[in-house]
């Protein structure tokens, strides 16, 4: 599967923090070493081969000193430019519109955003994939603003929030036909979703060109107004996956979401929720396998049971639903539901370090609760908080489910 076997076990604690916040910087300094390797490899290779001689007098040093400032000079040269075209870039609200809807094709509104769901792809999900080793590309026009537009993220974030980082996550290149058949998975990098289906809800404009220079959502929806599939958008497509987790004594416990998280930051959010990763498809080959390993990856990072003895606690997780988040460019959600086989009183919950940017608190929902909403209560009335748009779709999911 190429770069996707690169995948690494699931690790936590400071080691993962310390390796997101190196992640953080070595993803900046790549978008700037991208189109200088060469001078840089150069300088650097010269620079060896000076030092290599021996510094033996004053004037070797002062050469290797001037070949290093060479080298550096058009990474300074890209970094200035970035900081100018950050003056220059600017954006506009422009929200992705309601959808031309065929076939059983609906359109979901929830507290803080829109779904489009299928109740014949969610009943056919159970499918081989195949996996495309070959990383995502940024089309020209917006691989042109990537750098700018990442610059921009990191100098907008939250002072309590750590800078972006360009972690390997997985795309779906193809809508899921109700008929069935294989869907195609691809690597994608976070800064080429930023880049891409991040940009939606906003028209990106430049000041010195007097136009548009980036506006997504005509890779979303046609002139008529339908919804383009996701082969013919361009954009990263990354896998989102969410489950709401049960205990054995009817608890059902959901996470408060910090400053860091891209989608729903001061929201209720499922007991796990965030993107697929190559790590999930090792040794899976059906989407539902693969998703609900996702799943459950997310869920034991965010409730903190990673340690030892909670990774022995049994976790069965069924994929229930697919949609298309609009207000996220149109990205690919996959829905589910996680039963715990412990009860509350054993599971050590905490906050790994790791996950302290993106889960602020966990909530625990009482089982009477948990029964108000399996008739139909709104989770607002709970007093908890306002739910995100992947909470709203598994809890809506798991009352299907229940009344089947």
């Amino acid at each position: 599967m190429g770069e996707l076997e690169a995948a690494k076990p699931l690790r936590h604690g400071a080691g993962l923090w310390l390796s997101h916040r190196f992640s953080a910087s070595w993803g900046w300094a790549r978008l700037l070493l991208a189109k200088n390797w060469a001078v840089v490899a150069g300088t650097v290779l010269s620079l060896i081969g000076v030092l290599a001689l021996g510094v033996e007098s004053l004037g070797t040093g002062v050469v290797a000193v001037v070949l290093a400032i060479i080298g550096l000079i058009p990474l300074v040269s890209d970094w200035v430019k970035v900081r100018q075209e950050l003056q220059d870039l600017y954006s506009l609200d422009h929200p992705v519109p309601d959808v031309v809807l065929e076939g059983d094709w609906q359109l979901v509104r929830c507290a803080q955003g829109r779904i489009v769901t299928s109740p014949s792809v969610d009943r056919s999900l159970d499918r081989p994939v195949a996996v495309d080793s070959r990383t995502y590309s940024l089309p020209p026009d917006l691989a042109a603003i990537k750098p700018t537009v990442i610059a921009l993220a990191r100098s907008q974030r939250s002072r309590s929030a750590a800078p972006p980082f360009d972690g390997l996550n997985v795309g779906l290149c193809d809508d899921p036909d109700p008929a069935g058949g294989a869907v195609r998975l691809q690597p994608v990098r976070y800064f080429d979703m930023m880049a891409s289906n991040y940009l939606a809800g906003r028209q990106w404009l430049s000041r010195s060109l007097g136009r548009t220079v980036a506006d997504i959502n005509p890779r979303l929806i046609t002139d008529d107004g339908r919804l383009i599939p996701l082969n013919a958008t361009g954009l990263g497509n990354q896998v989102g996956v969410s489950t709401v987790a049960f205990t054995a004594d009817g608890w059902m416990i959901l996470v408060h979401q910090g400053v860091a998280s891209r989608s729903s930051a001061g929201l209720v959010a499922p007991s796990g929720s965030g993107s697929l990763e190559p790590l999930d498809l090792l040794g899976r080959d059906r989407l539902t396998d693969v998703t609900a390993a996702g799943m459950e990856r997310e869920l034991r990072e965010e409730l903190g049971l990673v340690t030892p003895a909670m990774r022995d606690i049994r976790i069965e997780t069924q994929v229930l639903g697919y949609g298309r988040w609009l207000e996220k460019g149109a990205k690919p959600e996959f829905y589910g539901v996680s039963r715990i086989h412990a009860e509350l009183r054993d599971l050590q919950l905490h906050i790994d370090v790791s996950e302290r940017q993106f889960v602020t608190r966990h909530v625990p929902i009482r089982p009477d609760d948990v029964r108000r909403l399996l008739t139909g209560e709104r989770f607002e009335v709970l007093g908890q908080g306002i739910p995100s748009v992947p909470l709203e779709l598994c809890l809506a999911r798991w009352r299907e489910l229940q009344s089947v």
